[in-house]
């Protein structure tokens, strides 16, 4: 349609052109072609607003040829320019001779005009400028040029876009750095403040309005700290910019507005645009006071004993390895003390960890009050202390361990309406350039220490080198023969703990937890902690875990009718010597078999240090007794290093959490997180979790708050014998009206010796 349009087109105005004059015919041609040629739009209309003249790019645009345009009204050619601003400025025009002008911005898109059949089909229109001019010839005309701005608008928008996306991320970045914890200063390429985040102003005293535009060093006034002292030269000058960018993050200073100092860390880094020009820099900085404050505490904790204040095990060592060095090389004296307290198990499971906590803090004093200024005091182990003497003669050293050992004698603790009276036994070594080394040290001052519990207690005993082995081991010698002998007499004594679920259960749960005491020849009740030692060192603890393995389990057959059914569960303490053999897993194994338990009434219970010690043999061990239905429970948990990497290696039921974490958890955050983490950890793994050492409600309020399963400790009960709990089972049987017969063989004065008839 279009090529036919054009020829008819040129073929009329050729003929109009024949009525012309010669001298008036190329002009005419010429200015023609230039319409024809013209990539501007144009049509021109006569007073009646028909259209008389349409050139070759409205042809192509619109899809309209000259044939059919001439003669007709625009808006009979386009409908929708009937009453459109288009038709206003023509009518203008044509007669008022005005021109007129539309433009995309306000006009967008009048004529439907397409750059190919593509967008036509898709009705993506050709961005139009249109200028409208009267033409005054014979009569009145108007000429319609129609100019294609797709590329100017598409330019103009891009533009718009453009800065409407650096708008958008310049605020995503503030934004961005407004919510960040850090503190951050953004300056121009003159260094002058162009941004500051909330956090700055606060660092520096500045809001952001009043920083802006300020030198950054007006703003921003750093100074060298004074040799890590927290501190500032009241003389110094803060640090100019081109010194800033240049010192180390470390050890600076940032004064606020108001004049308070606080030590920060900083970051600086330089913007620069495509070019590589730089256009400003943006400095990140932060207050590490209490980073500073939390790895000071850290380095404290890693030193001191959290109890006592003291130095701890590592610190002490560490000192010992100092006065060696000094002995060495300087030709000198001096004394170390290792100091073991007497009685003070007693304390502890009569009144409960809370007591024996301060009994350990009040000795500490007392201690300290008896030695010299410059000494060194060291706790060791649970009622463990050393002492380094440095520049001190054995002769002036043994005087100072009996000053030492008076004080504590004479020392009397008072818990509630108890009173105890306390003594200590001390080994003294003399630290001299023929010492070998610190563990050699530490061994013979707690040989020492040994023989002087062996000879009585409460005594100071001096290390001689001519000492023999047997007599620094006669005491040891003497307790194998103890535990031998009550193994033999059934002189042994079992306790029970609960362990009670920290949320309230109605299903009539009962965990506990077996305690073993021995009596000595005299009948007095002896604490683990005096024997276990000794059980341990000689191989003996086998035989004490297997007896305790047959009484429980006869007790259960014997009372499983009455006074145990399948929701109670006892926990045995095993060694680590019983995990090695094979004697005491056929022992249990004998007695699964031989008395038909329900064996899930049975939880084993290893410390983390024997399973990790004995890492394969745990893990067999364990599965073998799972395979029966047997439980196991992780005991002491935490207290290891490498507690968390051991423990997907032992399949383990529960996890015991190291009671050194619960007792203080209530005010020691660290504790409370640890606590935490281990449950966390238990509760991933499928475990069920128990706190050790609940001592208070505070504590109890706490574990139910993380989630731990349960809780145990004096706060719950203390241990009392087996014998009272069958006691108290008895009377609650009888009180709802069951009869029970329960036979005791005589001689026998222990339940659980009554249970197996010896």
């Amino acid at each position: 349609m279009s090529g036919q349009g054009q020829d008819m087109g040129y073929s009329a105005n050729r003929q109009n052109h024949s009525l012309l004059a010669d001298d008036q015919i190329l002009p005419a041609l010429l200015l023609h072609e230039v319409l024809e040629a013209s990539d501007v739009g144009m049509f021109v209309l006569d007073a009646d607003r028909k259209i008389v003249a349409w050139n070759r790019w409205l042809e192509v645009v619109s899809g309209v040829s000259f044939a059919a345009a001439a003669g007709k009204k625009m808006d009979r050619l386009f409908p929708e320019l009937a009453g459109s601003r288009l038709q206003a400025v023509v009518k203008t025009a044509l007669e008022q001779g005005m021109p007129g002008v539309l433009s995309q911005k306000f006009h967008p898109h009048i004529l439907p005009l397409y750059k190919t059949p593509d967008d036509r089909a898709a009705d993506i229109r050709i961005s139009q400028m249109i200028k409208v001019k009267p033409l005054t010839l014979e009569s009145r005309f108007c000429l319609v040029q129609i100019f294609d701005v797709t590329s100017a608008v598409s330019r103009d928008q891009m533009l718009r876009e453009q800065t409407i996306q650096l708008r958008e991320r310049e605020l995503r970045t503030r934004a961005m750095l407004s919510s960040i914890a850090d503190a951050v200063i953004a300056t121009d390429k003159a260094g002058r403040v162009e941004f500051i985040n909330l956090v700055a102003e606060g660092m520096i005293g500045y809001s952001g309005d009043l920083a802006q535009g300020k030198p950054l060093d007006e703003v921003f006034r750093v100074y060298e700290e004074c040799e890590g002292s927290g501190s500032v030269d009241p003389q110094q000058v803060y640090l100019p910019l081109q010194k800033l960018i240049t010192t180390s993050s470390k050890g600076l200073m940032l004064k606020h507005r108001d004049g308070l100092c606080f030590p920060i860390e900083k970051s600086l880094a330089n913007v620069r645009d495509e070019h590589g020009e730089m256009q400003g820099m943006v400095i990140v900085f932060r207050d590490v006071s209490r980073s500073r404050k939390l790895a000071a505490q850290l380095s404290w904790q890693a030193s001191h004993d959290a109890l006592t204040g003291l130095y701890n095990r590592i610190a002490f060592d560490s000192q010992l390895g100092r006065l060696l060095e000094l002995a060495s090389h300087e030709q000198t004296e001096h004394g170390l003390l290792y100091l073991d307290l007497d009685r003070f198990k007693v304390v502890n499971d009569t009144c409960g960890h809370i007591a024996g906590d301060e009994l350990l803090r009040q000795i500490t004093t007392v201690i300290k009050q008896s030695i010299r200024g410059n000494d060194i005091l060291a706790r060791l182990g649970g009622d463990e202390f050393g002492i380094l003497l440095g520049n001190c003669p054995i002769n002036a050293a043994e005087k100072i361990a009996n000053q030492v050992r008076l004080s504590i004698q004479d020392f009397r603790f008072a818990w509630g309406d108890k009173y105890f009276n306390l003594g200590v036994s001390i080994g003294l070594v003399s630290i001299n350039h023929e010492s070998e080394g610190v563990e050699q040290i530490l061994s013979l001052a707690d040989t020492a220490c040994y023989a002087a519990k062996d000879a009585g207690r409460n005594q100071v005993h001096v290390y001689r080198p001519d000492e023999s082995v047997a007599a620094q081991r006669h005491g040891e010698v003497r307790w194998v023969t103890r535990i031998r002998s009550a193994l033999e007499d059934d002189r042994f004594v079992l306790y029970v703990q609960p362990i009670r679920p920290t949320a309230v259960k109605a299903d009539g749960e009962e965990h506990l937890e077996v305690l073993i005491r021995m009596l000595d020849e005299s009948g007095d009740l002896v604490m683990p902690g005096a024997f276990i030692p000794a059980a341990e060192r000689y191989d003996l603890m086998p035989a004490i875990d297997r007896w305790v393995v047959r009484r429980i389990t006869a007790l259960i057959d014997l009372h499983r009718e009455t006074f145990f059914t399948r929701k109670t569960r006892f926990f045995i303490n095993l060694s680590g010597s019983s995990l090695n053999g094979d004697e005491t897993l056929d022992c249990i194994l004998e007695q699964l078999g031989r008395l038909d338990l329900d064996q899930s009434m049975l939880c084993f219970e290893v410390t983390e240090m024997a399973a990790i010690a004995n890492l394969s043999s745990a893990e067999h061990f364990i599965r073998t007794l799972q395979n029966y239905g047997c439980e196991f429970a992780l005991d002491d948990f935490g207290s290891g290093l490498s507690s968390f990497s051991y423990l997907k290696h032992l399949p383990v039921d529960y996890l015991k959490i190291d009671g050194a974490f619960v007792k203080d958890m209530a005010d020691d955050p660290i504790d409370y997180s640890m606590v935490e983490a281990i449950n966390n950890i238990g509760h991933i793994m499928g475990l069920r979790t128990i706190a050790e050492f609940v001592e208070t409600d505070e504590i109890l309020e706490k574990l139910q708050a993380i989630g731990v399963d349960y809780a145990q400790g004096y706060g719950i009960r203390s241990p009392f014998p087996l014998d009272e709990l069958l006691k108290e089972k008895g009377e609650r049987q009888k009180a709802k009206g069951k009869r029970l017969k329960v036979a005791v063989p005589p001689g026998k004065s222990n339940a659980v010796a009554t249970a197996v008839g010896g």
